[in-house]
Protein backbone atom coordinates (compact mmCIF):
# COMPACT_ATOMS: atom_id res chain seq x y z
CA UNK A 1 0.00 0.00 0.00
CA UNK A 2 2.73 2.71 -1.55
CA UNK A 3 2.09 6.25 -2.98
CA UNK A 4 2.76 4.93 -5.99
CA UNK A 5 0.16 2.63 -5.66
CA UNK A 6 -2.26 5.64 -5.28
CA UNK A 7 -0.70 7.26 -7.59
CA UNK A 8 -0.98 4.78 -10.18
CA UNK A 9 -5.00 4.20 -9.21
CA UNK A 10 -5.11 8.37 -9.07
CA UNK A 11 -3.63 8.33 -13.13
CA UNK A 12 -6.15 5.52 -14.28
CA UNK A 13 -9.11 7.01 -12.67
CA UNK A 14 -8.50 10.05 -14.44
CA UNK A 15 -8.74 9.07 -17.59
CA UNK A 16 -11.82 7.54 -16.85
CA UNK A 17 -13.30 10.22 -15.46
CA UNK A 18 -11.92 12.15 -18.92
CA UNK A 19 -13.63 9.64 -20.57
CA UNK A 20 -16.76 10.07 -19.19
CA UNK A 21 -16.68 13.74 -20.25
CA UNK A 22 -15.81 12.66 -23.32
CA UNK A 23 -18.77 10.40 -24.17
CA UNK A 24 -20.74 13.74 -24.42
CA UNK A 25 -20.07 17.60 -25.04
CA UNK A 26 -17.50 19.64 -26.42
CA UNK A 27 -14.33 17.41 -24.87
CA UNK A 28 -12.63 15.68 -27.65
CA UNK A 29 -10.51 12.03 -27.56
CA UNK A 30 -7.92 11.04 -28.93
CA UNK A 31 -7.22 7.33 -27.85
CA UNK A 32 -3.47 5.94 -28.98
CA UNK A 33 -1.56 2.30 -27.26
CA UNK A 34 -0.45 3.47 -23.95
CA UNK A 35 -1.79 7.33 -24.62
CA UNK A 36 -5.09 9.77 -24.16
CA UNK A 37 -5.65 13.05 -25.50
CA UNK A 38 -8.15 15.48 -24.61
CA UNK A 39 -9.06 18.86 -25.86
CA UNK A 40 -11.41 21.56 -26.02
CA UNK A 41 -11.29 23.22 -29.45
CA UNK A 42 -13.07 26.41 -27.48
CA UNK A 43 -10.27 27.58 -25.29
CA UNK A 44 -6.73 27.82 -26.56
CA UNK A 45 -5.31 27.93 -22.71
CA UNK A 46 -3.02 24.53 -22.61
CA UNK A 47 -5.00 23.99 -19.00
CA UNK A 48 -8.00 22.62 -20.84
CA UNK A 49 -5.83 20.29 -23.15
CA UNK A 50 -4.76 17.27 -21.42
CA UNK A 51 -2.05 14.48 -22.62
CA UNK A 52 -1.85 10.94 -20.49
CA UNK A 53 0.02 8.34 -21.00
CA UNK A 54 1.21 4.58 -19.32
CA UNK A 55 5.20 4.48 -19.89
CA UNK A 56 7.67 6.48 -21.58
CA UNK A 57 8.05 4.54 -24.63
CA UNK A 58 3.83 4.68 -25.69
CA UNK A 59 4.70 8.56 -25.55
CA UNK A 60 7.34 8.97 -27.77
CA UNK A 61 5.85 7.10 -30.20
CA UNK A 62 2.40 9.19 -29.87
CA UNK A 63 3.79 12.39 -29.78
CA UNK A 64 3.52 13.32 -33.40
CA UNK A 65 -0.28 12.00 -34.28
CA UNK A 66 -0.94 14.30 -30.53
CA UNK A 67 0.36 17.27 -32.47
CA UNK A 68 -0.95 16.32 -35.24
CA UNK A 69 -4.38 16.15 -33.13
CA UNK A 70 -4.35 19.06 -31.18
CA UNK A 71 -3.70 21.42 -34.44
CA UNK A 72 -5.93 19.94 -36.41
CA UNK A 73 -8.54 21.26 -33.23
CA UNK A 74 -6.56 24.83 -33.89
CA UNK A 75 -4.76 24.30 -30.82
CA UNK A 76 -1.26 25.58 -30.54
CA UNK A 77 -0.99 24.42 -26.65
CA UNK A 78 -1.35 21.33 -24.64
CA UNK A 79 -0.08 19.67 -21.68
CA UNK A 80 1.78 16.02 -20.99
CA UNK A 81 1.76 15.19 -17.58
CA UNK A 82 3.94 13.63 -15.41
CA UNK A 83 3.56 11.67 -12.25
CA UNK A 84 6.89 11.32 -9.95
CA UNK A 85 9.67 9.49 -11.35
CA UNK A 86 8.86 9.79 -14.73
CA UNK A 87 12.41 10.28 -16.25
CA UNK A 88 12.58 8.66 -18.70
CA UNK A 89 9.10 11.30 -20.02
CA UNK A 90 11.05 13.78 -19.04
CA UNK A 91 13.49 12.96 -21.48
CA UNK A 92 11.34 12.38 -24.10
CA UNK A 93 9.33 15.10 -23.97
CA UNK A 94 12.56 17.54 -23.50
CA UNK A 95 14.02 15.86 -26.75
CA UNK A 96 11.26 17.33 -28.55
CA UNK A 97 11.20 20.69 -27.14
CA UNK A 98 8.89 20.22 -24.53
CA UNK A 99 9.36 22.10 -20.94
CA UNK A 100 8.23 22.28 -17.55
CA UNK A 101 4.92 24.84 -17.21
CA UNK A 102 3.02 24.01 -13.71
CA UNK A 103 2.61 21.58 -11.15
CA UNK A 104 -0.82 20.35 -9.46
CA UNK A 105 -0.33 18.16 -6.43
CA UNK A 106 -1.72 14.87 -6.31
CA UNK A 107 -3.06 13.68 -2.93
CA UNK A 108 -4.88 9.97 -1.98
CA UNK A 109 -5.16 7.60 0.91
CA UNK A 110 -6.24 4.37 1.94
CA UNK A 111 -9.77 4.10 3.08
CA UNK A 112 -8.55 2.55 6.35
CA UNK A 113 -6.34 5.43 7.48
CA UNK A 114 -8.79 7.57 7.15
CA UNK A 115 -11.61 8.72 10.68
CA UNK A 116 -14.84 7.99 10.58
CA UNK A 117 -16.21 11.33 11.15
CA UNK A 118 -19.83 12.66 10.97
CA UNK A 119 -19.69 15.43 7.96
CA UNK A 120 -20.51 17.76 11.06
CA UNK A 121 -23.41 19.18 8.71
CA UNK A 122 -26.73 17.59 6.60
CA UNK A 123 -25.11 16.37 3.13
CA UNK A 124 -26.95 14.41 0.82
CA UNK A 125 -26.29 12.06 -2.40
CA UNK A 126 -28.23 13.77 -5.18
CA UNK A 127 -28.77 12.78 -8.81
CA UNK A 128 -30.11 15.89 -10.20
CA UNK A 129 -26.56 17.25 -11.38
CA UNK A 130 -27.91 21.14 -11.69
CA UNK A 131 -26.68 22.02 -8.48
CA UNK A 132 -22.97 21.03 -8.52
CA UNK A 133 -22.75 22.83 -11.86
CA UNK A 134 -24.19 25.98 -10.40
CA UNK A 135 -21.84 25.79 -7.49
CA UNK A 136 -18.41 24.91 -9.93
CA UNK A 137 -19.52 27.96 -12.22
CA UNK A 138 -20.10 30.37 -9.46
CA UNK A 139 -16.71 29.53 -7.84
CA UNK A 140 -14.83 29.09 -11.10
CA UNK A 141 -16.39 31.65 -13.65
CA UNK A 142 -18.94 31.53 -16.42
CA UNK A 143 -16.63 29.46 -18.88
CA UNK A 144 -17.32 26.19 -16.81
CA UNK A 145 -21.07 26.04 -17.52
CA UNK A 146 -20.00 25.00 -21.45
CA UNK A 147 -17.32 22.63 -20.08
CA UNK A 148 -19.64 21.04 -17.30
CA UNK A 149 -23.07 21.10 -18.62
CA UNK A 150 -22.04 17.53 -20.28
CA UNK A 151 -22.93 16.37 -16.69
CA UNK A 152 -26.55 17.45 -17.05
CA UNK A 153 -27.48 15.59 -20.34
CA UNK A 154 -29.12 12.54 -20.38
CA UNK A 155 -28.44 9.26 -19.22
CA UNK A 156 -27.16 9.86 -16.48
CA UNK A 157 -23.34 9.18 -15.64
CA UNK A 158 -22.06 6.85 -13.53
CA UNK A 159 -21.27 8.91 -10.76
CA UNK A 160 -21.51 9.53 -6.89
CA UNK A 161 -22.38 13.18 -5.91
CA UNK A 162 -22.86 14.75 -2.58
CA UNK A 163 -24.13 18.60 -1.99
CA UNK A 164 -24.10 20.51 0.91
CA UNK A 165 -27.49 22.38 2.30
CA UNK A 166 -27.62 25.65 4.45
CA UNK A 167 -31.82 26.47 4.59
CA UNK A 168 -32.36 24.39 1.63
CA UNK A 169 -30.00 26.04 -0.36
CA UNK A 170 -26.78 23.28 -2.02
CA UNK A 171 -23.37 25.74 -1.77
CA UNK A 172 -20.98 22.92 -1.73
CA UNK A 173 -20.48 19.81 -3.64
CA UNK A 174 -18.10 17.49 -5.30
CA UNK A 175 -18.07 13.99 -6.86
CA UNK A 176 -16.72 10.66 -7.31
CA UNK A 177 -16.02 8.37 -9.88
CA UNK A 178 -15.55 4.13 -8.71
CA UNK A 179 -12.58 2.87 -10.44
CA UNK A 180 -12.44 -0.98 -9.18
CA UNK A 181 -12.59 0.03 -5.99
CA UNK A 182 -11.07 3.10 -6.03
CA UNK A 183 -13.00 6.46 -5.50
CA UNK A 184 -11.56 9.55 -7.43
CA UNK A 185 -13.04 12.95 -6.04
CA UNK A 186 -13.63 15.99 -8.87
CA UNK A 187 -15.52 19.20 -9.20
CA UNK A 188 -15.40 19.67 -5.35
CA UNK A 189 -16.74 23.76 -4.73
CA UNK A 190 -18.12 25.77 -2.70
CA UNK A 191 -19.78 28.81 -3.60
CA UNK A 192 -17.64 32.25 -2.51
CA UNK A 193 -20.15 33.16 -0.10
CA UNK A 194 -20.57 30.25 1.73
CA UNK A 195 -16.61 29.70 2.27
CA UNK A 196 -14.82 29.03 5.88
CA UNK A 197 -18.01 27.09 7.39
CA UNK A 198 -16.62 23.83 6.91
CA UNK A 199 -19.09 22.49 3.87
CA UNK A 200 -16.63 21.68 2.00
CA UNK A 201 -15.02 19.12 4.58
CA UNK A 202 -18.43 18.28 5.02
CA UNK A 203 -19.07 17.09 1.32
CA UNK A 204 -15.83 15.67 1.76
CA UNK A 205 -16.83 13.33 4.35
CA UNK A 206 -19.91 12.19 3.19
CA UNK A 207 -18.22 11.33 -0.31
CA UNK A 208 -15.28 9.42 1.75
CA UNK A 209 -18.33 7.77 3.57
CA UNK A 210 -20.54 6.72 0.56
CA UNK A 211 -17.54 5.61 -0.72
CA UNK A 212 -16.59 3.10 2.40
CA UNK A 213 -20.40 1.89 1.88
CA UNK A 214 -20.10 0.90 -1.73
CA UNK A 215 -16.90 -0.90 -0.87
CA UNK A 216 -13.86 1.72 -1.93
CA UNK A 217 -10.61 0.75 -0.08
CA UNK A 218 -8.60 3.83 -1.86
CA UNK A 219 -9.47 7.55 -2.81
CA UNK A 220 -7.65 9.87 -4.56
CA UNK A 221 -7.87 13.92 -5.89
CA UNK A 222 -5.91 16.55 -7.41
CA UNK A 223 -5.83 19.87 -5.14
CA UNK A 224 -5.80 23.11 -5.98
CA UNK A 225 -3.82 25.26 -3.49
CA UNK A 226 -6.95 26.51 -1.75
CA UNK A 227 -8.10 22.52 -1.02
CA UNK A 228 -4.91 21.71 0.57
CA UNK A 229 -5.20 22.48 4.09
CA UNK A 230 -8.86 21.06 3.87
CA UNK A 231 -7.41 17.39 2.12
CA UNK A 232 -4.90 17.19 4.69
CA UNK A 233 -7.05 17.59 7.93
CA UNK A 234 -8.92 14.89 6.57
CA UNK A 235 -6.45 12.21 6.59
CA UNK A 236 -5.15 12.60 2.68
CA UNK A 237 -1.72 12.76 1.81
CA UNK A 238 0.73 14.12 -0.62
CA UNK A 239 1.69 11.78 -3.36
CA UNK A 240 3.93 14.65 -5.04
CA UNK A 241 3.75 17.06 -7.51
CA UNK A 242 2.41 16.25 -11.07
CA UNK A 243 4.13 17.79 -13.45
CA UNK A 244 2.54 19.09 -16.52
CA UNK A 245 4.52 19.81 -20.03
CA UNK A 246 3.98 22.22 -22.75
CA UNK A 247 5.23 22.36 -26.60
CA UNK A 248 7.52 24.90 -27.75
CA UNK A 249 5.73 27.39 -28.89
CA UNK A 250 5.83 27.76 -33.09
CA UNK A 251 6.85 30.87 -35.33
Amino acid sequence: MTDAELTSRLHTNLIAFKRLQAERGPLRHLHLPGVDAFALPRYQDAHFQQVLFTDADALAAALPAVADFYRGQGLTRWRVTLTPGQRDAARVLGAAGYRPDFTVVAMGAWMHELPDAAPGVPVETVEDMTELVDINVHTYGPKWRDILSVWQRPPRLPVHTVVAREHGRALSCGLAVDVADTAGVYLVATHPEARGLGLASAVMRGIIAHARQRGCTATVLQSTPAGLRVYRHLGYRDLGPWEHWVPPRRS
